[in-house]
């Protein structure tokens, strides 16, 4: 079995080709992608939750493969990354284990693109801005991704550290062709940009109706667990939601799990997943005034995608 770096990844993997390789999977349906299985575990203290994620994928003739993750909150007050975790692909005729990698890179690369997929299928052909709200390791990623779907004018970066956004910013290559700004508050943006991509563990929403504009697109790919909460629940409602999948996702997000508690939103409401997003050509949008989102929790799927790619690339 042979391990592959980081920086093959890097070099093998470029998001163009990921996105059209993810569009043709989530469309054909050839993979096996069960719901993944989630537990938590005592981390710090016993008030401290960790979760470990198992999420297979299977397409039958060709591949096996698995990712095993780790995430811990407490690591945001050390030098340790919140997600950490391997990944291993097995041939599917002999069982032989063929590759495996870190799994933290091809998350970020994978959640990125497949944000960047819903993104391409929903929102205004108009658009000019992009705000991504969340500085963590993953945000250069999903600047990076929704830029090859879509030529934005202006993209804003916001983080609960100032700094960070700024020096993020300014590693980012300069061949992009948006204006990529690092922002300190970005209440005042919300009403404004044409998108808006968080990425937080936020706990708290940091987006309500009331402060939104119309026929925007919301990209919400940070929370994963019932107490995390990007938005509000009037924004769900007052939404055309769609999901990464209909397995797994409408029940783990905090936001949709919340507003079907409350009574001000179905599950029956969800407008659809990314499978039937790309089994239609061209947008899923149906006007300019709807505000469309789309929430991802993550799926094997993706995973095998990349997987896929690099061994057969390698």
């Amino acid at each position: 079995m042979q391990w592959i770096s980081n920086e093959t990844i890097r070099e093998v993997i470029n998001y163009k080709e990921l996105i059209i390789a993810l569009e043709t999977a989530f469309k054909e349906q050839q993979i096996v992608s069960p719901p993944k299985t989630m537990n938590t575990y005592a981390g710090v203290s016993g008030s401290q939750e960790n979760t470990f994620l198992y999420m297979p994928a299977w397409e039958n003739g060709k591949y096996v493969g698995c990712k095993l993750i780790t995430t811990t909150p407490a690591n945001s007050n050390t030098i340790d990354p919140y997600v950490n975790g391997v990944y291993i692909l097995f041939d599917a005729i002999s069982g032989k284990p063929l590759i495996s990698m870190d799994a933290k890179l091809i998350t970020n690369i994978r959640t990125a693109a497949t944000s960047a997929l819903a993104a391409s299928k929903l929102i205004r052909p108009d658009a000019k801005s992009l705000l991504v709200l969340g500085n963590g390791a993953i945000s250069p990623f999903f600047i990076e991704a929704h830029q090859v779907v879509h030529q934005y004018e202006t993209i804003y970066l916001w983080g609960r550290n100032f700094d960070k956004s700024k020096q993020i910013v300014s590693q980012l290559t300069s061949d992009f062709s948006a204006e990529i700004i690092a922002i300190d508050t970005y209440k005042d943006k919300l009403k404004s940009v044409d998108v808006i991509s968080c990425i937080t563990s936020a706990t708290s929403p940091l987006i309500h109706q009331s402060e939104l504009g119309q026929g925007q697109h919301l990209d919400l790919a940070g929370s994963f667990t019932h107490d995390m909460h990007e938005v509000s629940s009037d924004v769900i409602s007052s939404s055309s939601v769609y999901t990464d999948n209909l397995d797994t996702t409408p029940y783990h997000a905090g936001e949709i799990v919340t507003a079907v508690h409350e009574g001000v939103f179905a599950l029956e409401d969800i407008k659809g997943d990314l499978a039937q997003l790309c089994e239609k050509e061209g947008s899923s949008r149906r006007s300019a005034m709807e505000t469309t989102l789309f929430k991802s929790t993550g799926m094997a799927l993706e995973d095998l995608v990349i997987a896929e790619m690099l061994v057969e690339k390698m």
